[in-house]
């Protein structure tokens, strides 16, 4: 059987970058939640006006190596690394 995946990304705009951050964010939601496996597909944002997060829930790896190859995952990608100064993905186990 296989195991749903469950990404957490965590983002630092660069200075005055908060809102091509945010947009490029939003183009990533509206494309991810339209693929079959995305079981749910999320951001936030920090009060601190610099920080933004992606929680990301897949069916499946082959779920997420699908997104991965996706157009608007890639264009995306590039958008994020413009505007921000620092990006980290972790798989993450949620606790019963």
């Amino acid at each position: 059987m296989s195991k749903p995946v469950h990404l957490f990304v965590t983002l630092q705009a660069k200075p005055g970058q908060m809102e091509a951050l945010q947009q490029a964010i939003a183009g990533l939601v509206a494309g991810s939640r339209q693929e079959a496996g995305c079981v749910s597909y999320n951001a936030a944002y920090a009060d601190d006006g610099i920080t933004a997060y992606i929680v990301e829930h897949w069916k499946d790896q082959a779920a997420v190596d699908f997104h991965n190859k996706t157009p608007h995952f890639i264009e995306g990608v590039k958008k994020l690394q413009e505007h921000s100064s620092n990006l980290q993905i972790h798989n993450v186990h949620w606790l019963d």
